[in-house]
């Protein structure tokens, strides 16, 4: 019988074992050396909330100064490259850079609004200012609906914020009066974390001059 065409079964299977765990190995070695940074998460603070030093009966309003006024914010709306988890960084005029390993720890546009409501709050205790929607509607009072254009650290170490807000009559509804706010704040330093604390102090600016806009 001829056997010079013959092949022997196991040299094949353990050829093969050989190349299958040679490959597994070396998808280890590989996946090893391309594991993710771990991500951190940031979220807005009102400046209460930053100072973190005043008693909790200083934040209440004294009975004088309940709440005879309603102000409802919202909604709250972000430019699209805004709307995202990463945080954004702007170079020049064109170019934003995001980093997978820096991200806000919610939704942005629902912070922005705690923000902005705690703030006003603060502000003007008589404002009882409410979150958008409503779980019933509001006759009387007015609406603050907010556009966010930028909000975002520069190459100028610095953060921005850019915001178009108009103020709504509830009850007639008619829109009363429309802004523009630009801010620049400056940054403490090149960390995430400085970047987060600039844009809640900034939006404590913003809640300022909406406040002394209200008719």
């Amino acid at each position: 019988m001829n056997r010079k065409n013959s092949f022997s079964y196991p040299s094949v299977v353990t050829s093969g074992l050989a190349t299958l765990l040679s490959a597994l190995s070396l998808l280890v070695i590989t996946s090893g050396c391309f594991q993710g940074q771990p991500v951190h998460r940031y979220i807005l603070a009102s400046a209460v909330e930053q100072a973190d030093t005043a008693p909790v009966s200083t934040l209440s309003a004294p009975p004088s100064q309940r709440a005879t006024e309603f102000l409802v914010v919202g909604p709250v709306t972000l430019t699209d490259y805004l709307d995202q988890s990463r945080i954004v960084q702007r170079q020049g005029a064109t170019i934003i850079h995001t980093a997978a390993d820096h991200q806000w720890a919610g939704d942005l546009s629902e912070m922005i609004s705690i923000v902005l409501i705690a703030e006003m709050s603060r502000l003007r205790p008589s404002l009882a200012v409410l979150p958008y929607p409503l779980s019933a509607p509001q006759a009387q009072g007015k609406r603050i609906a907010i556009d966010i254009l930028h909000f975002e650290g520069t190459d100028a170490s610095a953060a921005a914020i850019e915001a178009r807000w108009t103020i709504i009559d509830l009850e007639k509804k008619t829109i009363l009066t429309s802004h523009s706010t630009k801010l620049h704040l400056a940054v403490a330093d090149n960390s995430y974390e400085s970047l987060v604390t600039a844009l809640s102090l900034g939006l404590t600016r913003l809640s300022k001059e909406i406040i002394a806009s209200l008719p």
